[in-house]
């Protein structure tokens, strides 16, 4: 294997020259690459509202990658007056540390991979351009190409502290984090298709808890015990909402599928909620910005292992085929406590005036 980052536009004649950090400094100026450089330090796929459908195109390329080794940006023609996609590649390697690099400006892709055989990423990239029909699907090719031709690479812990008290980290963190990067390779792997036969608001949600387990999983390899352990489950919890559809469909009728749309909408819905980059996770990194830290932690963890427990149980119901139940209510999470702080405070004003406040609903 190769451990040089090797990039090329598709389509190629032979291999392109190794990337080397600090060659194109340069020669890229700022705009486009700065933007995707910034947005791919949060999440795998950054692309640019000129490209028509960006919104749809991303969430479409967020469900495929799926995890922390390949990073896409998908540019319009206009940026190839910054750079060629070659050297847009070398760049985005360089200032985010992504395993594999796949880049578009229009119609036409690169890719570079540190991981991969030398030339074997442009080669995907290559075919995928050339037998696919439009940019979309050419790069749906090139990210299912990539992911299995790509060895798992494994998650490295930092030195850093945990930022709640009473955080264990040193090797437990080195082993939650491992089991997330494992967590989400196993879910790439277990993906069939574009159309992965989810319904739609539970396919965004599981695109969601993917994007969810890359940020966790960045914290915990800083060493936050609580961020490592969370980005397993959130890992776990998509793989399973996969596979309990891919039984339902296997195994059951139109119904028990729809009412597990239902359901795990809502409860997905709630749970995304309380894990996102402006509650827990926002929790775990700055805690003294917040009220009841260790509280508010342990209510999102409790819920995040009902919810894990109980798809386990719901594809149980499946393989016995028996008709699903659906017990885990996160009624109140997050939101609720804001509700009830509130109704706590009109308490206390009412009884100050002498009246009797109404009891929350």
């Amino acid at each position: 294997m190769s451990a040089e980052l090797v990039v090329a536009t598709a389509p190629v004649a032979g291999p392109a020259p190794a990337w080397r950090a600090g060659d194109l400094a340069a020669v890229v100026p700022a705009g486009y690459i700065d933007d995707a450089s910034d947005a791919l330090q949060s999440g795998p796929v950054y692309v640019s509202p000129e490209v028509g459908d960006a919104a749809g195109l991303h969430d479409q390329l967020l469900t495929q990658v799926g995890d922390a080794s390949i990073g896409i940006a998908v540019f319009s023609d206009n940026a190839q007056l910054e750079a060629s996609g070659p050297e847009i590649v070398a760049e985005l390697a360089e200032t985010t540390g992504y395993d594999t690099i796949i880049v578009a400006v229009g119609d036409d892709l690169s890719a570079g991979s540190r991981v991969l055989d030398a030339g074997e990423a442009m080669q995907i990239a290559n075919e995928a351009e050339t037998g696919a029909d439009g940019l979309g699907p050419a790069l749906g090719e090139t990210v299912q190409g990539v992911q299995a031709a790509q060895e798992p690479a494994s998650v490295v812990g930092g030195d850093g502290r945990g930022m709640l008290g009473g955080l264990v980290v040193g090797a437990a963190v080195l082993v939650a984090v491992g089991a997330a990067a494992f967590a989400v390779v196993r879910a790439r792997r277990r993906r069939r298709t574009d159309d992965d036969g989810l319904p739609e608001p539970i396919r965004l949600h599981v695109a969601k808890l993917r994007a969810l387990s890359t940020a966790y999983a960045q914290v915990g390899a800083a060493g936050n015990a609580v961020a490592a352990q969370t980005a397993t489950d959130v890992a776990g919890i998509a793989v399973n909402v996969e596979e309990l559809f891919a039984r339902l469909d296997q195994r059951s009728g139109a119904g028990q599928r729809s009412l597990a749309s239902i359901e795990l909408d809502a409860t997905l819905g709630k749970l995304t909620a309380a894990l996102d980059r402006d509650y827990l996770l926002d929790i775990l990194t700055h805690p003294q910005l917040w009220d009841d830290p260790d509280e508010r932690v342990r209510e999102v963890r409790n819920a995040t292992t009902a919810v894990a427990d109980e798809l386990v149980q719901n594809i149980r119901q499946v393989n016995a085929r028996r008709g699903l139940h659906f017990q885990v209510s996160l009624d109140g999470l997050v939101g609720g406590r804001a509700e009830l702080q509130e109704w706590e405070r009109a308490f206390e004003r009412a009884t100050d005036d002498g009246e009797t406040p109404s009891t929350p609903a």
